[in-house]
């Protein structure tokens, strides 16, 4: 196991470390970028805040190889204080198939699974005397606030935004353009930042209601969401306590339901996971940088995701919640049990969201793809260093080409 560990070490450092210089330069660019962003969506609609959320894996510290994707939530304030008895009213709207635009239905809009209406009633009355939500700014049907109406306002407002940085160029950064990409099943706007020197940036900005919903509460509305389990040892206390303080949140995932978001939690339990000197995030790095050299090509989409690891990570962190479990030295032993555990969710096809346990994350995956990821990962559980061998002997053919 010791010519293992140093192999996946010396495959951290070769494939997974990021660039220091680009890694900072990128960052200043990208934060630069989006304030100017930022500042001009929220004086041209003021319940877009101008502040963000710094979320994805860039924040958390889980990006691998290169500082090329950066995530934040915007978040769209509703002015009011909200309970789970606001995600359980009965809106009429629905979305015309031909028209493409949200319109009052004579029916209630169908209950789903873990996709909820928002009602928004104190706000529409607050945003009226002050013409926020009038003419092409609203966001409403009647009482109730629209994933897809919000979605559609915050890209008018972006791409308004990056159309005037780039005419007006007030950056320090010339050599470059900016791209809003159309809109997609993603929660996000995406935007593309293409340098004349250097690789493309990609930022991803997903409009956020900040809710701040309970995990836990004494309300029949509340799911149970099966998180934090009962006497579980990881994460501590003192941990479960702050992502109760963080709570849940809503994004635009889908056109007329509002999805649960954890994306904060997330993010602040990544982001000190190894304060105590563990191997959680090397770990969870390399298993990420497998699955882009190895096991899914990229143009393979509808397969397995970095945030599927992530999700891994947490799981496996359940299962084995003491620091000694995490020492250095045992870092082959945890991937190659992390990745054994992986196996066996893609074998069910259900990987459960930390989170929210009731949520299988492979529910719109395709069947064939991850099985065919499968099949990679089970050949590189049964030769691990074979694999890891061949990929540092390409790196250094690589470099001689260089």
């Amino acid at each position: 196991m010791a010519y293992l560990n140093g192999l996946f070490q010396y495959f951290y450092k070769e494939n997974v470390e990021m660039d220091i210089t680009e890694t900072r330069r990128n960052s200043r660019f990208v934060k630069v970028i989006v304030e100017e962003i930022l500042k001009y969506v929220h004086s041209a609609d003021q319940r877009f805040s101008i502040n963000k959320e710094s979320v994805g894996s860039f924040h958390s510290y889980t990006k691998v190889s290169e500082a090329d994707e950066f995530d934040f939530s915007v978040v769209f304030d509703t002015g009011m204080k909200h309970q789970w008895l606001h995600l359980h009213q009965k809106p009429f709207y629905e979305l015309d198939s031909k028209t493409k635009k949200v319109i009052h239905s004579q029916n209630p809009l169908p209950r789903m699974l873990l996709k909820f209406p928002l009602l928004v009633n104190i706000s529409v009355q607050k945003w009226k005397p002050q013409g926020l939500n009038e003419g092409p700014n609203c966001v409403t049907m009647g009482d109730f606030i629209v994933p897809i109406l919000v979605k559609r306002q915050f890209k008018t407002l972006v791409c308004a935004a990056v159309d005037h940085i780039n005419k007006t160029r007030t950056l320090s950064y010339h050599s470059y353009q900016v791209i809003v990409q159309n809109l997609n099943e993603s929660p996000a706007i995406t935007i593309i930042i293409r340098q004349l020197e250097g690789d493309d940036i990609s930022i991803d900005m997903a409009p956020l209601l900040k809710l701040q919903l309970p995990f836990q509460s004494e309300m029949r509305w509340q799911p149970d969401f099966g998180w934090p389990i009962p006497g579980a040892k990881w994460p501590s206390s003192e941990k479960v306590h702050q992502m109760f303080a963080v709570g849940i949140n809503l994004v635009t995932t889908d056109l007329l339901y509002w999805k649960l978001s954890f994306a904060t939690c997330e993010r602040e339990l990544l982001k000190d996971i190894d304060k105590d000197g563990t191997c959680r995030r090397k770990s969870l790095r390399i298993i990420k940088r497998l699955r882009e050299l190895i096991w899914c090509p990229t143009e393979v989409t509808d397969g397995l995701t970095s945030y599927h690891l992530t999700n891994i990570l947490f799981l496996e962190c359940d299962r084995y919640p003491e620091k000694h479990q995490w020492r250095m030295c045992l870092l082959g032993e945890r991937i190659l049990s992390m990745l054994g555990r992986l196996l066996e969710h893609i074998k069910e096809k259900h990987l459960p969201q930390y989170f929210n346990r009731r949520m299988n994350l492979f529910v719109k995956k395709s069947h064939q793809s991850l099985d065919r990821a499968g099949i990679y990962i089970k050949q590189f559980i049964d030769q691990p260093e074979k694999y890891l061998n061949n990929q540092l002997c390409n790196d250094d053919t690589e470099k001689c080409k260089d």
